[in-house]
């Protein structure tokens, strides 16, 4: 006789998808490139000083970094997993209070009624290819959470 494992997610009810913006958006992804560059041009340019100008263009390199490296995304029965550069995180369904919809990905807030700042905390998820299917997914995981109007 099998035993069946509480709490274990089969891979049938998985969404699992990777996203790549310097990849995936060819047309656009040279603009991000060239803005760095600017930066690192423009700071150059008033300081006169070089370093500070690479330590501007590192700086936002690091706060783009997510735009640089793949970033894959499960959508399961427990929860969300973001896995980049070796490091996963996970957000149970259950944190979730409430969400939004937009054009690009879906919002999720930890709150049912985010501020502004809230935004800062949220997680964001982009949809994949077939963005019906994780539409349908979110809607099933986030019954329990508010819908936010866009």
């Amino acid at each position: 006789m099998a035993k069946r494992r509480v709490g274990v997610e089969s891979a049938v009810d998985k969404l699992q998808w990777r996203k790549w913006p310097l990849v995936d958006n060819r047309r656009w992804s040279w603009l991000t490139i060239v803005g760095v560059l600017a930066v690192g041009g423009i700071v150059s340019y008033f300081s006169s000083n070089w370093p500070l100008a690479l330590i501007a263009m590192a700086g936002l390199t690091a706060t783009l970094w997510q735009f640089f490296v793949p970033v894959r995304y499960e959508l399961g029965s427990l929860g969300l997993r973001r896995s980049a550069l070796g490091r996963t995180t996970f957000l149970g369904w259950q944190a979730v209070r409430a969400y939004q919809l937009r054009p690009t990905g879906a919002i999720l807030f930890t709150r049912p009624d985010p501020t502004a700042i809230d935004l800062l905390q949220s997680a964001f998820v982009p949809y994949p290819a077939d963005e019906d299917e994780a539409l349908c997914a979110l809607r099933n995981y986030l019954e329990h959470a508010v819908e936010l109007p866009t």
